[in-house]
C-alpha cells in the first residue's frame, strides 16, 4: 500500500525575540491550529512573442514561500499568545519578523527538508466565528529571501 503524507508531520517554530530584543526562544506553532497550506506566491514574466503568432507564453521568474494556518485560539500557546499579541497585531514592521524553522515531511526522496528563514507574519485574523464557538484564528507566514534548505534532517 502507498503511503500518504500527513498534515501533523509538518514541524513549525517561530523563533520569538525576547524582552530585550537579543536571541530569542523558539516556540513550535501547533496547538490550536487545525489546517496548514504551503503555496509559492510566483512572479511571472508573460508576453508574446511574434514567433508564437498572437499565442502567450509564461515564465516563472521569481516567488515567495507563504504557509497559511487557521484554527482555534488557545489561551495560554506561547506561540500564539505571541502571533496574536497586541504588539504584533497591531504592529508593522519589525513587529511582524520572526525566524522560521520549518521541517515539511517526506520528500520525493523519503526524507524530510528543513528550512530556516526569516520571515513576516500576515494576515492576522485573531477572531472570528458563531457566538457559542471557539475564535476562529489564522496567519500567514510569508518567507522573506529563499530558504536555507537542509535534506534528510
Amino acid at each position: 500500500m502507498e503511503d500518504i503524507q500527513l498534515n501533523y508531520d509538518y514541524k513549525l517554530q517561530i523563533i520569538v525575540p525576547n524582552t530585550e530584543d537579543v536571541g530569542g526562544t523558539p516556540q513550535t506553532i501547533a496547538r490550536g491550529f487545525d489546517n496548514i497550506t504551503e503555496a509559492i506566491n510566483e512572479v511571472l514574466y508573460q508576453t508574446s512573442f511574434l514567433s508564437d503568432k498572437g499565442w502567450g507564453s509564461s515564465y516563472v521568474t521569481g516567488g515567495q514561500l507563504i504557509f497559511t494556518l487557521t484554527g482555534v485560539r488557545v489561551l495560554g500557546d506561547a506561540a500564539q499568545d505571541y502571533i496574536f499579541s497586541d504588539k504584533v497585531y497591531m504592529g508593522f514592521g519589525a513587529a511582524r519578523d520572526v525566524q522560521l524553522l520549518l521541517q515539511i515531511p517526506k520528500s520525493t526522496a523519503g526524507q524530510p527538508t528543513i528550512l530556516t528563514c526569516n520571515a513576516t507574519l500576515a494576515k492576522i485574523t485573531r477572531s472570528g466565528g458563531a457566538a457559542n464557538q471557539p475564535c476562529a484564528i489564522s496567519v500567514e507566514i510569508h518567507i522573506n529571501g529563499k530558504p536555507e534548505i537542509t535534506a534528510g534532517g
